[in-house]
């Protein structure tokens, strides 16, 4: 079984010891069948696209995509350092009112009925309402606060991280679909272009306030008199309340569950002999329209 004290000691430093322990997670989840993977696997793909903008590789070779791709670099290390701190949220924080978000996202994973969607989205909304801002904040250097003209140069840098994760959510929804629930195939296909229109725009809503919530949370935390936990309840509360609002999403989850049952009762495919992309190997350009061109 899977050792979750051990695995949230993995406190990555950068975006490459990220994609490491990342890698290394996965195997481990595969092997188990564990669903926490299924968020896992698309954050992995996410992150191979971050590293191939900051190291210039695949489509980006030649191109400059961040103004300071070592911060970029180094908020990665922290970004991911919270996600392993979170895997064991139940053995660390008994208490249901901590990390209420992680607890909703975990507990869909240890059930048989939830879905490959359901599972993805409770991570993205744990993982980016809960834990981006922290990390935000955390790379942010006393200083920078104070500074108009570098808060600016960080915002346009965390904007270029969402049109990399804006380019590879086609390819994202095509590896859940063959490594996970071939019936996402077929939702996506009733559905035409609309749910990554959906997708594109909760992505730059929810990244939006996320930046606004890190600005506040540097702020308590760098003034003596301010009590940062204020903030951090606030995070705590809303990225929960998301995740509440998910599970009402019943008939969405019926609609997967039944599309999938066919291949399902087929087990078409075996999670341990899932091949995984390649560190350094990915930045493929999925979209029609380069946004970063």
């Amino acid at each position: 079984m899977t050792d979750n004290r051990q695995l949230a000691q993995r406190q990555p430093k950068d975006i490459d010891e990220a994609l490491e322990f990342m890698e290394a997670t996965l195997i481990e989840f595969h092997k188990y069948r564990d669903k926490r993977a299924i968020f896992l696997r698309l954050y992995y793909i996410m992150t191979l696209e971050v590293q191939a903008a900051i190291k210039g590789t695949g489509v980006y070779k030649g191109r400059t995509v961040f103004l300071d791709p070592e911060w970029i670099r180094s908020l990665s290390g922290r970004f991911a350092s919270l996600y392993f701190r979170s895997l064991d949220t139940y053995d660390r924080e008994p208490d249901e009112r901590v990390e209420r978000a992680w607890k909703a996202a975990y507990t869909a994973a240890g059930t048989k009925r939830s879905t490959v969607v359901q599972n993805a989205l409770l991570g993205i909304n744990a993982h980016i309402l809960y834990d981006l801002p922290r990390a935000l904040a955390a790379n942010l250097d006393p200083g920078d606060l104070k500074d108009y003209a570098t808060l600016q140069l960080r915002k346009f840098d965390h904007d270029q991280v969402n049109n990399l994760l804006i380019r590879v959510l086609n390819r994202i929804q095509r590896v859940l679909a063959h490594d996970y629930a071939p019936g996402i195939a077929i939702a996506d296909g009733l559905l035409g272009h609309l749910d990554e229109g959906l997708s594109e725009a909760g992505l730059r809503h929810y990244r939006e306030g996320v930046w606004w919530a890190a600005l506040a949370y540097a702020a308590a935390t760098a003034e003596e008199d301010l009590d940062e936990q204020v903030v951090r309840e606030k995070l705590n509360w809303e990225s929960h309340k998301v995740a509440g609002q998910l599970g009402r999403w019943r008939v969405l989850w019926f609609l997967e569950r039944t599309l999938g049952l066919p291949f399902k009762l087929l087990r078409l495919r075996r999670w341990d002999r899932i091949a995984l992309e390649t560190v350094g190997g990915l930045a493929v350009d999925d979209s029609p329209v380069n946004p970063l061109r």
